[in-house]
């Protein structure tokens, strides 16, 4: 809490008719401003709950979200370490959001091309069928963020109603090398 003491000057009679007070002489409206300039500000600082809106992740928070325009914020992390002959994976900093726009923001930190489908499916994310092309079938996909090179950032709003996703790399060998990763909605 901050207090702010304001001493005024010293007031000093005087015998000018305008100036209704008598002996309290004048009073100046400067100081009286500068506080209320300064409670309002104090408030228009102060946060609560009741804010509209959607929400975003914080990065710091571990899934903790705060109101956005765009909908929940997620961000998704693909990387790789030797391309299609070492490990991969698909990180999502939260698996849950409410119904409504979703926005995706997918960095790729790999060496290779990535992307990430977003698919409406019953079937557990790590349980699709892989097809002759190394690939899983994109049926129920409501939206993605294409190939994006090494070293680049992409983002995509969806409006998602409720239900269970699987958030997929449907580039050929790499949802079968572990990048995938589970999502609802609520």
């Amino acid at each position: 809490m901050i207090v702010i003491a304001m001493v005024s000057p010293k007031v000093r009679p005087t015998n000018d008719p305008r100036l209704k007070g008598g002996p309290m002489g004048r009073i100046r409206m400067l100081p009286v401003l500068a506080v209320a300039a300064l409670a309002l500000a104090a408030v228009g600082c102060s946060s609560d709950d009741s804010s509209s809106g959607s929400t975003t992740t914080a990065k710091s928070g571990g899934g903790v979200t705060v109101p956005t325009d765009k909908g929940t914020q997620v961000d998704v992390t693909v990387s790789d370490t030797k391309g299609t002959d070492g490990p991969m994976t698909m990180v999502v900093s939260t698996a849950t959001a409410p119904a409504g726009k979703v926005t995706f923001t997918m960095k790729n930190t790999g060496t290779i091309e990535h992307e990430m489908i977003v698919i409406k499916t019953d079937t557990p994310y790590d349980q699709l069928k892989v097809n002759a092309d190394d690939k899983v079938s994109e049926d129920g996909s409501i939206g993605e963020i294409s190939e994006t090179p090494a070293g680049e950032t992409k983002s995509v709003t969806l409006d998602m109603p409720a239900g269970k996703y699987a958030l997929v790399c449907n580039i050929a060998k790499h949802y079968a090398m572990n990048m995938r990763a589970p999502f609802t909605t609520t």
